[in-house]
């Protein structure tokens, strides 16, 4: 039979789909070029060429039916069809994730494991595989393989396999960039980097980006976040930011790192749920983007990471929080304060302001490197919590990191790190933030995280919705208490790898409330998050995507 033509799906109108778009507002980050040697800008026109590859091989990931269908919109010249070919970008295929993943396009469900495995495998039968086939189980639940089903069997394929024409591409313009840079670090980093993509083995290369030393260009690329895979949170997908480091911010920001052990010992867990000790070497990384492909650009942007995800190099050298800030500020200045304007009070939205914002930021990177790892599962065998709370790891380790975070704040307020008005100022803007990441969806990590937080708080007295004016009242005094007794429970659960404790904390307080609702809908006009363009200085026009090759 002749296939359907690609169309908007029911219910949803040029209109809509035009509305949807507008939600992203265009904004061109932008760095300082000068500071560029010739040098660097042969390395960097390099790691372009590498990067572009990331959104080659994220396209597929989401699903491998995207390159049919990008280039059936490509020639659509229906009502909307400009707009849902933008949004098809922003979103890297045809279903909304702002709207729980649900198809913009008449083209159906999204299967749980994206690209990851087959559409039609289900837990059940990739578990029966495992319980027949035990010597599956490494590849089955490592990070870069994918799942097919070859003559009726399930067989893991190495992403090194899988995706070899896109990777083999991506290594050449990396050792490229390793052969121009004089930086030994960075080198080294770009070699091994280049050989995990032949070898689908990426701890040494891990490592290496941990080790980055007196470098200005700060490139990441590679297979890192599980978010994608909402079938177990297994895979990992590409991704890449080229970057430029801000040395004397990074430096500022270092004194932080310096607590992280201290932090680490306090936390409100037993020492006996805290697994094996993780290294807790925290460099800290103030850039501004010059560039982001796959995984990172799709959707909501990302603002800072901590990684590497990789529990064994975490353990041996600890990890690493880059602080995006161009994006940081160009979020703050387009969304977060026009929400606040919406929902705080005046006499608390006077006191919201750029580096508590960016704190709060920075602190959510930080928890992320602590608390459980490596633990002992319910059948007394090590792993890590990834592994153990599956599918369910990423909202509740997004929430930890919210809550231990703001709790780090409020202790080295203590110490006299910070000024106790300052730390009022990052509870107050983590209101509206919460409620910027709940207009994410419910098919976001961050979005189900900041429902579960704002449920909790509320409960807790921290947070009350003023019926009147809609507007959310902040009790500054019950803050800390509330998130303390939050980051007890979740890092309990991670530290038990309790997936049935997970599932029943995301049960209780995951339902968004009929007060948030009404909040969030008052920001129909506000938009939801930036869609930026790189113009990348020197360096000819704007870099194009390599969709759909």
């Amino acid at each position: 039979p002749v296939p359907e033509p690609l169309r908007l799906s029911p219910g949803i109108g040029p209109e809509e789909i035009e509305f949807r778009l507008a939600r992203f507002a265009p904004v061109t980050l932008t760095y300082d070029a000068g500071l560029l040697a010739e040098e660097d800008r042969r390395v960097l026109a390099s790691l372009l060429r590498a990067a572009v590859w990331m959104d080659s091989i994220f396209f597929v990931q989401v699903s491998p039916r995207n390159p049919e269908w990008w280039l059936e919109l490509a020639e659509a010249d229906w009502p909307g069809a400009v707009a849902a070919r933008e949004y098809f970008r922003i979103m890297f295929g045809p279903w909304d994730r702002l709207d729980g993943n649900r198809p913009f396009l008449d083209v159906g469900p999204k299967p749980p494991g994206a690209g990851f495995y087959p559409p039609d495998l289900t837990k059940e039968e990739f578990e029966r595989h495992l319980a027949e086939h035990p010597e599956d189980r490494e590849a089955f639940t490592g990070y870069f393989t994918v799942i097919r089903r070859e003559r009726g069997r399930l067989r893991a394929v190495p992403y090194s396999e899988a995706y070899r024409p896109y990777l083999e591409r991506a290594a050449a313009a990396l050792r490229e960039a390793a052969a121009e840079t004089s930086n030994p670090s960075l080198r080294r980093y770009l070699e091994l980097r280049a050989e995990a993509f032949r070898t689908n083995d990426y701890r040494a290369s891990d490592a290496a980006w941990m080790e980055l030393r007196d470098h200005l260009l700060e490139p990441t690329i590679g297979p890192y976040e599980v978010y994608e895979d909402e079938l177990f949170g297994y895979k990992a997908a590409f991704e890449a930011f080229l970057t430029l480091r801000d040395p004397a911010a990074s430096a500022a920001l270092e004194r932080l790192a310096a607590h992280l052990p201290e932090l680490d010992r306090r936390l409100p867990i037993p020492a006996e749920l805290r697994g094996r000790p993780r290294g807790l070497e925290s460099p800290i990384v103030v850039v501004d983007e010059i560039f982001a492909a796959g995984d990172t650009k799709a959707g909501v942007q990302t603002a800072a990471f901590n990684l590497p995800n990789d529990e064994r190099v975490r353990a041996e050298k600890g990890s690493k929080k880059v602080m995006l800030r161009n994006v940081i500020r160009a979020k703050f200045e387009t969304v977060l304060a026009a929400i606040a304007d919406s929902v705080l009070r005046p006499t608390d939205r006077a006191r919201l302001a750029f580096e508590p914002f960016f704190t709060v930021i920075l602190v959510h990177e930080l928890a992320h490197g602590l608390g459980p790892g490596f633990i002992r599962g319910p059948d007394g065998a090590e792993t890590d919590v990834n592994r153990a709370l599956r599918d369910l790891y990423a909202p509740l380790e997004e929430a930890k990191a919210d809550v231990v975070g703001l709790w780090a704040l409020e202790v080295l307020a203590r110490r006299g790190v910070f000024e106790a008005e300052f730390v009022r100022a990052a509870y107050l803007s983590h209101v509206p933030n919460l409620v910027r990441s709940v207009r994410f969806g419910a098919a976001s990590a961050h979005g189900r995280a900041s429902v579960v937080e704002f449920n909790f708080l509320k409960e807790r007295g921290a947070l009350r919705v003023d019926p009147e004016t809609g507007r959310i009242a902040v009790d500054v005094g019950r803050m800390a208490e509330a998130i303390e007794a939050l980051a007890r429970e979740i890092l309990t659960v991670q530290g038990r790898g309790d997936y049935e404790g997970a599932r029943a904390l995301l049960s209780r307080y995951g339902g968004t409330p009929p007060d948030l609702r009404a909040v969030t809908a008052r920001l129909r006009e506000i938009p939801v998050d930036i869609r930026p363009r790189f113009e990348v200085e020197g360096l000819g026009a704007r870099v194009a995507s390599r969709w759909p090759m």
